[in-house]
């Protein structure tokens, strides 16, 4: 019977994210990642819309908008240091109707 030190099962963004972390802690470590696919990121991780998400629709000082921020300068840090592709087009935010624009000024 084949042994590994870690096993991780899915292999999407998270589970791939997870083996590259423990490889990097634990370089002399056996890490075999499983999926029920052929191939890895074949559902949500490789079909996502591609967008990653500004967080200003959660309260400004809401752990959810915290981590969404911390989420998105790690993200973007990983993407720059690999030297991956990263278009950074920004966001077009519209009111419907007057009522709206303090919301507007609070972003």
């Amino acid at each position: 019977m084949k042994t590994v030190d870690y096993l991780i099962i899915g292999g999407g963004i998270i589970g791939i994210t997870l083996a590259l972390a423990l490889k990097r802690r634990h370089p002399a470590s056996s890490v075999c990642v499983i999926d029920k696919e052929a191939r890895l990121g074949m559902h949500g991780s490789g079909r996502n819309s591609g967008v990653i998400h500004s967080g200003f629709y959660y309260s400004a000082n809401s752990l959810k908008a915290r981590f969404t921020r911390d989420g998105n300068r790690a993200l973007k840090d990983f993407i720059r240091e690999r030297k991956l592709p990263l278009n950074e087009c920004g966001k077009l935010v519209i009111a419907k109707d007057e009522s709206e624009l303090p919301v507007l000024d609070e972003l």
